[in-house]
């Protein structure tokens, strides 16, 4: 226990465990407030909830043994997650921007396209922490954009089941994660389709396919940037050069022994 705390401690800053606070005190306030809303609609405070605590993804990853990639992430990741986690679950769900706000879903969907692509960076980096193994960089960022795809195709799988799951004609209830409901969509939300639906039957297929044509331009752009500005592969804080030196020192010492 003490060795998780000071992993805690010595892993993230101050100023970024009082913004985590800041931002889950608000979706705490948010899973409260969503029980007294009028209509009540149980899909809200469950995904809330769930997001709550996937804004501890990194303390959560701390507990893993050393041997999981997952501990080496580093806490820039959960400073970014943490936003756009408030930003879907808060904003979209809770504050209904994605139906009063005609880009709102969109933007969401360039940026987490991107951000996917760097998050699956950052994972290969930590499978090369944990291994201490030399990659090339176009290995690793190949992988980085596939895990970005993975996602996004993860998430439309998600919006399908809970829609197919969280609808019931028996009782009314209605699970709209595709905006395939018609009557929940009229008004500003039409304007948020990057395609035209044509007809109303295509309404979710629009959504679906507007979401993949979004999360891939957002990919290629976060492709473009990494191809330009490996972060993690070039100057000091290049990992292959990292892991080289520790290698070549490590072999150093045992030749001496020797």
């Amino acid at each position: 226990m003490t060795d998780y705390i000071s992993r805690i401690k010595n892993g993230c800053k101050t100023l970024e465990v009082c913004v985590w606070w800041v931002f889950r005190a608000l979706m705490i306030y948010a899973f409260v407030k969503s029980f007294f809303a009028e209509p009540f609609i149980i899909a809200t405070p469950l995904q809330l909830a769930a997001n709550f605590v996937a804004m501890f993804a990194w303390e959560i990853f701390q507990m893993f043994p050393k041997k999981s990639f997952l501990r080496y992430f580093p806490s820039l990741v959960q400073d970014v997650s943490v936003i756009m986690i408030f930003c879907a679950s808060f904003g979209g769900q809770f504050m209904n921007f994605y139906y009063d706000i005609v880009w709102w879903d969109s933007a969401l969907h360039l940026i987490s396209g991107g951000l996917c692509v760097f998050l699956g960076y950052e994972m290969a980096v930590c499978m090369q922490k944990r291994d201490r193994k030399v990659c090339s960089l176009p290995i690793i960022i190949i992988c980085a954009v596939g895990f970005s795809f993975f996602v996004s195709t993860c998430w439309e799988l998600f919006e399908f089941t809970a829609d197919q799951v969280m609808s019931n004609p028996a009782t009314g209830a209605i699970g709209d994660a595709q905006h395939w409901c018609y009557e929940l969509a009229e008004g500003t939300a039409k304007e948020a389709m990057i395609f035209d639906p044509k007809y109303q039957e295509r309404w979710a297929l629009m959504d679906t396919m507007g979401d993949i044509v979004l999360n891939s331009i957002g990919a290629v752009i976060a492709w473009i940037v990494l191809k330009v500005f490996p972060y993690r592969h070039r100057g000091a804080n290049d990992i292959n050069k990292v892991i080289e030196a520790e290698l070549a020192a490590e072999a150093e010492k045992e030749t001496v022994k020797a």
